[in-house]
């Protein structure tokens, strides 16, 4: 009998400290599961909310009394997402069968109607039947992730389906995106494209300039709106307004260059009709002032000569007069005829461009009051009437500028032949050429640079070695 009563004594003191270690352990889960750094929540067969723990309050804005015994519908998930399903069948389905649904990302609302997304992982709870009682489900917070994959998705789709060519290209030209943009404009399919190096639709012409633009760019600057041309799938020419610019590791380092490329042939060609159109304004303007205004000066000149020979001996006075009204009106007409000139440079079509911008250089120095000096080099002869016309303009705009916003006093004009191509360069004394941004380039630059496309060459404009200002132009030899 004592051997009983102290084996019943044992296993009371067991049982005991059995409990209180259960119930020390239920104390650690319990303050476990209210503090942890996530939602934990407990629904039963219903969708009744049947724990809710801390954090899970704070997150959604319901305190434990709010929310216990509610339904999960309609209080911390929408009877409708933001696409317009509805989660009831869902919720349904996982109560169903919850293995299947052991993690899924879902779209929650907050009390205050604050739309947030979790990610969850449910876990049934079984009686001792293995009937399903309750769902544990533990969730984190995944919104910032949403939205900024939300925003990814409505970035890529924007780039997929920009009018623009967008591309990017590795460190050695390959390209490694192709938008549907870039399908439109040079006609290569994704496929096709990505099999290729970006130098397929680079023109000849164009390759020294690409390799100085990835420079440029790969040395951290930003090109933006750069007009060039490019080569479609059909050998096509097209004038293209580019931006471009590196991407960069974790690292800082450049290791893909991405570049946006904009059609702009059509207005290429309706600025090529407007600088045809300004031509034949030159032309039609300059053979007025020879015809008829130099032809009424020249009346005139004549007519004070006669009258300054008939009023000889009679009046002096009158006779001064008449001969200094005829040798204003001489003047006048000097004057004329090389504002002629410099309108429609004759010479061009009579002795070539060399002839042309000595004659431009003298008429500059004469009219402007500024020294203007022309060089250039035996071997340099260049051809094509329409081309010469093109330099000339260059030539015509550089000195404009130099004069009018650099205040130059000192202007040289260079032509000579190298292997690179013929070089042209107009340097000045004047003002520092300022850094303008290609929204605020005056008309006269970009026509500058039109002019320089239409002969396939290639513009620069910098700073000169001490001041002023020197623009190059480098065009194909043989032009």
């Amino acid at each position: 009998m004592k051997n009983q009563t102290k084996k019943l004594k044992d296993v009371t003191t067991e049982l005991e400290h059995t409990q209180e270690m259960l119930q020390t352990s239920e104390d650690k889960y319990r303050q476990l599961v209210e503090n942890a750094d996530c939602v934990i929540l407990r629904i039963d067969k219903t969708g009744k909310i049947t724990f809710f723990n801390e954090f899970a309050q704070k997150f959604f804005g319901y305190t434990e009394r709010q929310i216990l015994g509610k339904n999960i519908i309609g209080t911390i998930i929408p009877e409708k997402d933001s696409s317009g399903r509805k989660p009831a069948e869902l919720i349904r389905d996982i109560k169903r069968q919850p293995e299947l649904y052991a993690t899924y990302e879902s779209e929650n609302i907050c009390k205050d109607g604050r739309r947030v997304w979790v990610a969850w992982a449910n876990k049934a709870i079984n009686d001792e039947h293995r009937k399903i009682t309750e769902i544990l489900c533990v969730g984190h917070d995944i919104t910032e992730r949403k939205l900024m994959e939300n925003e990814l998705q409505l970035l890529a789709a924007a780039v997929r389906n920009s009018n623009d060519a967008i591309t990017v290209q590795d460190l050695e030209g390959n390209i490694i995106s192709w938008n549907l943009g870039a399908e439109r404009i040079y006609g290569y399919k994704e496929a096709e494209a990505m099999k290729m190096n970006i130098s397929r639709i680079i023109p000849d012409h164009k390759q020294d300039e690409m390799m100085s633009l990835t420079e440029r760019v790969l040395k951290g600057e930003n090109l933006e709106f750069f007009e060039t041309q490019r080569l479609t799938k059909s050998n096509r020419v097209l004038d293209i307004s580019l931006t471009a610019t590196s991407l960069k590791d974790e690292k800082g380092e450049p290791f893909a260059i991405t570049t946006t490329e904009r059609d702009i042939t059509e207005r290429r060609f309706l600025e090529k009709e407007i600088l045809e159109i300004s031509e034949r304004e030159r032309a039609l303007i300059s053979q007025e002032l020879h015809d008829s205004m130099g032809q009424a000066l020249t009346g005139i000149a004549v007519k004070c000569k006669g009258l300054a020979l008939e009023l000889k001996g009679k009046s002096s006075e009158g006779m001064k007069d008449a001969l200094i009204i005829s040798k204003l009106a001489n003047k006048a007409i000097a004057q004329t005829r090389d504002l002629v000139r410099m309108l429609y440079p004759v010479d061009i079509e009579t002795g070539g461009l060399v002839s042309a911008l000595k004659t431009l250089a003298s008429n500059v120095e004469k009219t402007m009051k500024v020294t203007c000096r022309f060089q250039c080099g035996k071997s340099v002869s260049v051809k094509n009437l329409v081309e010469a016309k093109q330099i000339y303009r260059i030539v015509q705009e550089a000195i404009t500028n130099a004069i009018k916003h650099g205040k130059a006093k000192n202007i040289k004009i260079k032509l000579r032949f190298t292997k690179r191509g013929t070089v042209l360069s107009v340097e000045n004394d004047g003002l520092d050429f300022p850094k303008l941004s290609p929204k605020t380039k005056g008309l006269g630059l970009k026509i500058m640079k039109y002019r320089t496309d239409l002969i396939g060459g290639s513009l620069d404009i910098r700073k000169g070695d001490k001041s002023g200002t020197v623009v190059t132009c480098i065009f194909p030899n043989g032009s």
